[in-house]
């Protein structure tokens, strides 16, 4: 059996679940498994950071922001 890595995402209760394949041929084997906790990734900005960041290269354009249009309720069924 080749060691393998698999990453996987702990979920909202604090429960890992895994389920891996390995092959029938290593059925009944023993196996380590380690778990590593992945370093944070760097905050990213928010949208509105992000969109305020690219005005700039706009700014001479005269392009202004359009109304919020209203929409009419959705139908109840």
């Amino acid at each position: 059996m080749k060691p393998m890595q698999v990453e996987s995402q702990i979920g909202p209760d604090g429960v890992l679940h895994l389920a891996v394949s390995v092959g029938s041929s290593e059925a009944n084997r023993q196996v380590i498994v380690t778990i590593e906790p992945l370093p944070k990734p760097e905050s990213s900005p928010r949208q509105d950071a992000w969109s305020e960041s690219l005005y700039g290269s706009c700014a001479g354009l005269g392009l202004e922001e359009p109304p919020d249009l209203s929409l009419p309720p959705l139908p109840v069924e």
